[in-house]
């Protein structure tokens, strides 16, 4: 489950989210639409952790920090850096690093 109850994302002085609020139960789906600018990608950001925000984000009624949220949920940018010369399937594995130990790697 993940529930956000009066999110905001903020780039400075300038709030580019205000006030967000929803719940999606396991298996539900959401689609965010709006124009260039909007938010969308903030929303995003914000929910996976790669920006700041404020109110409550929760996943499986919890929030989650660190690599404890980045096991519980993924993001997978529309425009990714990718190194030269990697695979897809490589780029599919880096989404398992969080559920790695320290210098291990994936098994077959």
């Amino acid at each position: 489950m993940l529930r956000l109850d009066d999110v905001e994302v903020r780039y400075g002085p300038c709030p580019v989210i205000s006030t967000v609020s929803f719940s999606l139960k396991p298996g539900q789906w959401l689609g965010l639409v709006g124009a260039n600018g909007a938010g969308k990608s903030s929303l995003l950001k914000a929910i996976v952790g790669l920006v700041d925000s404020s109110g409550t984000i929760e996943i499986d009624g919890r929030t989650r920090t660190g690599r404890s949220r980045a096991q519980a949920i993924a993001y997978l940018p529309q425009s990714p850096l990718l190194p030269p010369g990697m695979t897809v399937a490589e780029y599919v594995l880096l989404g398992r690093s969080a559920h790695l130990s320290w210098l291990a790697v994936e098994g077959d």
